[in-house]
């Protein structure tokens, strides 16, 4: 390098000349990154929008339907009740774990003897078994029985 253009002006004008163009090229990119912002879409954004929707709703609702003053006498009245009451064993036959010995012993019992009810008892306690489905074979494919009719099911609503 010529010695003519290496002196300390020169050098501390190219530190700032460079300074500088650092700084508005940061600004420049700054600037563009901030007016050029979209919000993000994508299929999580747009479910979540429906789920604040079902969420507010279901707010709204459970606010109109029991309300905070209600909530609060409960909570005093089961808090003022709940120390005198003793626990108590379920023995209800749904209830029972299948194959243990309860199980065991409630299925070697009569019908009539669940539940406390005498076994002489006209009214049966478990309900019938239903019948197995007839099948036929024509054509060399079984006929599939067709499923018991119910309340049709409801559709569970989108999140």
């Amino acid at each position: 390098m010529d010695p003519t253009r290496d002196n300390p002006l020169i050098r501390f004008n190219t530190f700032w000349w460079a300074v500088w163009t650092f700084l508005m090229f940061a600004v420049l990119l700054a600037a563009i990154i901030l007016f050029n912002r979209k919000p993000p879409s994508n299929l999580e954004d747009a479910a979540a929008l429906a789920r604040y929707a079902t969420k507010d709703k279901l707010v709204t609702a459970q606010t109109a339907a029991l309300p905070a003053a209600q909530i609060t006498a409960a909570i005093a009245k089961v808090a003022a009740a709940l120390p005198s009451a003793k626990p108590v064993a379920v023995e209800i036959p749904e209830q029972v774990v299948p194959g243990s010995a309860t199980a065991l012993k409630l299925a070697a019992e009569p019908v009539g003897a669940l539940n406390g009810a005498p076994a002489s008892a006209s009214v049966s306690a478990v309900p019938a078994a239903a019948p197995a489905p007839a099948t036929s074979k024509e054509g060399g494919q079984e006929a599939r029985p067709t499923p018991p009719t119910t309340a049709p099911a409801v559709p569970p609503t989108k999140p």
